[in-house]
């Protein structure tokens, strides 16, 4: 066979006959005799390659004959494990190619050496082979789920025994009955399916290991603010109390379940826009993700801060805060993972139709692809809520966490005094400066990109309401009965809505129609007729328009009335009997009523803010409506007093 014809045959790849793609050798790490032997045949494989020599002629200047000029040849153009010619390296003086494979026909076969006896017995054997990966991997359901190689050694054995491998075979016939081979077959195995075995050293590896370091990203990087934001939520690693009055009148501390930290980053330029929502539930659900939205897009003013010695850094704040820009700005992708909330109706469509940006749900359990707001979170904790003495730690068995109830309740850290040291931490740190952005701050980056013209979408004015963010739309029918005497009204969730106009609409009974309903404030609805025309605002009626609540808030009560736990007539707030109740649950279930007494007086602190702000007109009539009610329940009350007095006087007289 010619040279011509062992070189350019059509069964050789381009990267095995092209020298330039063949990997290199660094000759300075080799000792110097087998530097001189690896020169040598790096010459003469060149030389054969060019076709400028004959094999005599290489012979002569090399010192290789043909035989070993062929096979060194053939060495350069096979394949390594992972499907690369070996190329130079292949040329390296005592290197070997191909892992030991024992030949028992072989002549040169020695019975006393036991050197390739494993891999022997699991070809022979292959359902030991699968037993020892199942073992290995955790695949087998009654296994242990990370089972060490003493055990898997013992299952080896006992396999041994169930195929019929007699005594005198290996391997029985070792002092340590294959253990060694064992194990280096199972550092293979660990070398080989890195992603696998990686599930042996927890769920976090396993996740880096399968879903980072491989490929390149699947995204361009992105210099544009706003352009691409993530979203996350992230659970505080800290306990936070509330104080309370009893219905004795007691005042008391009772610990909440540990809260959600809601927050969006720019990727751009790892700016945290807005402030940042704490959900005070046991779970944050999609009303919770879109108030986090509109904390993010709404313009943002410092808090009033009443913890002694706190102060914001002039450098930091909010985008919105700092550049007129971002005021009411809005992005055009948002990243999110699978959680229940993210998934929602209402968060997509709010998102599509309000915001009108793109949601990009990300894989299960995979938080590296979005790893603006895993560091960011992972910075949050470890500057701030790890440091205080209330902290749980990161574990259980945290040297930092000691006793945070019992430090929660001594210094009366409560979940306000959280909100105040967060947005502080979070104003902070975007004006902090960040190693990734040679050390300039988010917020000099934001402000470098908004000078070369990078100036994000803005909210549309006829859309800048509160109600808009938390909105959902559903169908309903209008219902009455002109025979009953029942005037038209709407109910949702339990509760009749109406005004004036519905009120005198006879016509529209039985018409169906879109209602818009702000999930975080119940008072107040919208309808909508068939072709698309706003008919005008619905007031709940009786004391249900008096304090905002949320639909979650709602369905408790609701379901609390069901099942004659509470009971309230029109004259009661059901808020407030909702607030009494909570409070005398205290003793039985402490953190999870903590958590929703929390959550409800926020809403009453909320509703007693919005005293003297302006609000709808038909809330104003309902309102004057109960005032007017109430205070003529109040003088028939004192006038039935009046007369019973006086009756108890007249009859007093007469027995006299």
């Amino acid at each position: 066979m010619s040279r011509l014809r062992v070189i350019h045959s059509g069964e050789l790849a381009t990267a095995q006959i092209d020298q330039e793609l063949w990997m290199k050798v660094d000759e300075s790490k080799m000792e110097e005799e087998d530097r001189a032997i690896f020169f040598k045949r790096k010459e003469a494989v060149d030389l054969y390659v060019a076709n400028q020599k004959s094999l005599n002629e290489i012979y002569e200047m090399t010192g290789l004959n043909r035989i070993n000029l062929f096979r060194l040849y053939n060495r350069c153009i096979a394949y390594d494990p992972h499907g690369v010619p070996w190329g130079y390296r292949g040329l390296i003086p005592n290197k070997k190619l191909k892992k030991y494979e024992l030949n028992p026909l072989s002549n040169k076969f020695n019975e006393s050496r036991k050197t390739g006896e494993f891999e022997l017995l699991l070809d022979k054997y292959p359902a030991i082979r699968d037993e020892i990966v199942n073992l290995f991997f955790g695949r087998k359901m009654l296994a242990e789920p990370v089972m060490r190689p003493k055990y898997i050694h013992k299952k080896f054995v006992d396999k041994c025994r169930e195929v019929g491998i007699s005594r005198s075979d290996y391997p029985f016939n070792t002092s340590h009955l294959g253990y060694r081979a064992l194990c280096r077959y199972l550092e293979r195995l660990r070398d080989t399916h890195f992603g696998k075995a990686s599930s042996r050293y927890g769920k976090e590896a396993e996740q880096k290991a399968k879903n980072s370091g491989i490929g390149q990203l699947n995204y361009p990087q992105t210099i544009t603010p706003y352009q691409h934001v993530e979203f996350d939520g992230h659970r505080l690693d800290g306990i936070f109390v509330i104080k309370v009055t009893t219905n004795q009148g007691d005042e008391a501390i009772l610990t909440l379940d540990r809260l959600w930290f809601l927050s969006f980053i720019d990727r751009a330029t790892d700016t945290v826009i807005g402030r940042p929502h704490i959900c005070i539930n046991k779970e944050y659900n999609a009303s919770d993700v879109m108030i986090a939205a509109k904390k993010a897009i709404m313009p943002v003013t410092k808090l009033k801060l009443t913890i002694p010695g706190m102060s914001y850094q002039p450098t930091g704040g909010y985008p919105s805060e700092r550049f007129p820009e971002f005021e009411w700005a809005v992005w055009d992708v948002v990243h999110f993972d699978n959680a229940k909330a993210h998934l929602a109706t209402m968060v997509r469509e709010r998102f599509r139709n309000l915001i009108g940006c793109t949601t990009c749900l990300g894989a299960v359990d995979r938080p590296m692809r979005r790893p603006h707001i895993e560091r960011f979170h992972q910075t949050l904790t470890t500057s701030s809520i790890q440091r205080l003495v209330n902290t749980t730690g990161s574990h259980p068995n945290d040297p930092r966490r000691l006793d945070p109830e019992g430090m929660a309740i001594r210094y009366e850290m409560t979940h306000e005094h959280l909100e105040e040291i967060l947005d502080v931490v979070v104003a902070n740190y975007n004006g902090s400066p960040h190693g990734s952005y040679f050390y300039n701050s988010p917020l000099e980056v934001l402000e470098q990109r908004v000078s070369k013209g990078m100036i994000p979408r803005v909210l549309q004015e006829n859309k800048r309401s509160e109600f808009t963010f938390t909105q959902v739309e559903q169908p309903r029918t209008i219902r009455g009965n002109i025979r009953t005497g029942k005037r038209p009204y709407i109910e949702y969730m339990g509760v009749e809505y109406r005004n004036d106009l519905l009120a005198q609409s006879t016509h529209l009974i039985n018409t169906k129609v879109t209602v818009h309903v702000n999930v975080d404030d119940l008072r107040t609805i919208r309808i909508y007729l068939p072709d698309g025309s706003e008919f005008g605002e619905l007031v709940a009626a009786g004391k249900w328009s008096l304090t905002s609540h949320s639909l979650q808030m709602r369905k408790a009560i609701n379901m609390l009335k069901a099942k004659r736990l509470i009971h309230f007539t029109q004259w009661d707030d059901p808020i407030f009997v909702y607030h009494e109740y909570l409070l005398s649950q205290t003793k039985h279930k402490k953190k999870v009523t903590a958590n929703k007494i929390a959550k409800v007086q926020q809403v009453i602190r909320k509703s007693n803010e919005e005293e003297g702000k302006p609000r709808s007109e038909e809330l104003v009539k309902q309102h004057e409506e109960i005032n007017g009610l109430d205070k003529a329940r109040e003088q028939q009350e004192k006038l039935k007093k009046v007369q019973s007095t006086t009756s108890a006087r007249k009859f007093k007289t007469i027995i006299l």
